[in-house]
């Protein structure tokens, strides 16, 4: 009986731990008059929390360090998504996952933020070959560029909060080109020669263009041993694709992610011919940080991130 208590107990604050955005899966299931609007991630329902403030009632599909890629859909999920009046997800391919892909498609009023990135400036959209790059988040100025499609989408089914949601989106807009400038002013004072980004997905590249670079050289400053999507197998040829990066820009620390293994990281350094340590601090790339950490919204995810790179890069 101890046992199963004890059991219950940790199984009932991991819950509570995970879920650390949005409102609570009850709460939002009540029916209390408000617009409900459903984020595939944290990074979105951020925007939707500041624009729609007391307005909306929000929650998040994909919660805690949950990998957005592959998310497939569980229990549940699918009255989420059913009861939701708007569903805001991520698009260029983030939710691949087929069922949750296949749900959002048939939603009657789903907007697919990234998406509608692209269209308003689509040379600003990175791609690998054929396949876009989803993590636009990780360059803030980017990402502000989303706040007009969850303006529209709020007003179009709450017409009578229209003047709120818009004044809140230009807030919104201010305060995230504000902490946009500041951290690429904190960035660009370290010296060039440090800023090399390794991390453990391709989650960085817009983050590297935004923040590391003053002209068009940021492939050269990111690098990680898995792609996109941390979902594929390791090969010996993209382990030593990394090493030779360290080596060729004598890099001596490398950036391991909150919701990704680490184990890559751990066999790039065992085999590098030279010194290179793994940061004992994460950086966030598909996940903000849990409930009461400095990473816990979306500004202070990227802030986070900011900050460790330029306390391991000043030692």
């Amino acid at each position: 009986m101890r046992i199963f208590l004890t059991f219950f107990i940790c199984v009932c604050a991991l819950f509570g731990c995970s879920q650390n955005h949005g409102e609570g899966v009850s709460a939002w299931l009540a029916d209390d008059g408000k617009l409900k609007v459903l984020a595939t991630t944290a990074m979105i329902d951020d925007l939707v929390e500041e624009i729609g403030k007391d307005r909306v009632s929000h929650t998040t599909l994909i919660i805690g360090e949950m990998d957005p890629h592959s998310y497939e859909l569980v229990k549940g999920d699918d009255e989420k998504i059913s009861l939701a009046q708007i569903v805001i997800g991520n698009g260029l391919n983030l939710e691949h996952g087929a069922s949750l892909h296949y749900q959002l498609e048939q939603h009657p009023n789903v907007v697919f933020l990234g998406e509608e990135i692209k269209k308003r400036v689509p040379d600003q959209i990175l791609s690998s070959g054929t396949e876009y790059d989803p993590h636009v988040w990780m360059d803030i100025s980017l990402w502000a560029e989303g706040i007009e499609s969850i303006v529209v989408a709020l007003s179009d089914q709450d017409p009578e909060n229209a003047m709120f949601y818009q004044k809140n989106g230009e807030l919104l807009r201010q305060k995230m080109l504000k902490a946009h400038q500041k951290i690429k002013e904190d960035l660009r004072g370290i010296p060039q020669e440090r800023r090399y980004l390794v991390t453990s997905h391709d989650a960085f590249h817009y983050f590297t263009r935004a923040y590391l670079v003053q002209d068009l050289e940021w492939e050269e400053r990111c690098v990680a041993p898995e792609g996109i999507a941390p979902e594929g197998q390791l090969s010996s040829v993209d382990i030593q694709r990394v090493i030779e990066h360290l080596h060729r820009y004598h890099i001596e620390v490398v950036f391991p992610e909150s919701n990704v293994s680490r184990d890559a990281l751990k066999k790039i350094t065992a085999c590098c011919g030279h010194k290179v340590r793994i940061c004992k601090q994460f950086l966030y790339g598909d996940a903000m940080g849990g409930s009461g950490s400095d990473a816990d919204n979306y500004l202070g995810m990227l802030q986070h991130n900011a900050r460790v790179l330029k306390e391991e890069w000043e030692k």
